[in-house]
């Protein structure tokens, strides 16, 4: 093996040590930024090797995932332990149809100034009306 060859050998398995322990850190709890810290490489470097590595990226989200539903399995134990917050937040992401703070109601409002203008005199009315009523 030349001296070329072994140069790019070594880039590679230096490369792959780098991916392996930010993959390990990222497993471990620490955040991307620490586990670039912990790899020694860039935030840039490792959406660099993500986008150019189906597998890389597939582990990287595989371990972003499993975190996700560690943290529904504790909101969902929050929740059966009582925990009103908890209780309310799962219900309105998780039976949306039943549990949300918006009504929709449904119709139509044509407004043009002819519409405006009936408005304001309708509500000039019941003023006046109210007036009367309070005067006797």
């Amino acid at each position: 093996m030349n001296k070329k060859e072994t140069a790019k050998n070594e880039t590679i398995e230096t490369k792959n040590r780098q991916k392996e322990a930010f993959l390990v850190s990222l497993e471990r709890g620490s955040s991307i930024s620490e586990s670039c810290e912990a790899a020694h490489v860039s935030r840039a470097t490792i959406w660099r090797w993500r986008k150019r590595s189906k597998g890389f990226n597939n582990k990287t989200l595989s371990i972003i995932d499993s975190r996700t539903q560690s943290v529904e399995d504790a909101l969902y134990a929050s929740a059966l332990n009582g925990n009103v917050v908890a209780q309310i937040f799962w219900l309105k992401n998780r039976a949306s149809d039943r549990w949300k703070d918006v009504k929709e109601v449904a119709g139509s409002l044509e407004l043009n100034f002819a519409n405006l203008m009936k408005l304001k005199k309708e509500q000039e009315q019941g003023l006046r009306k109210n007036n009367r009523v309070r005067s006797t």
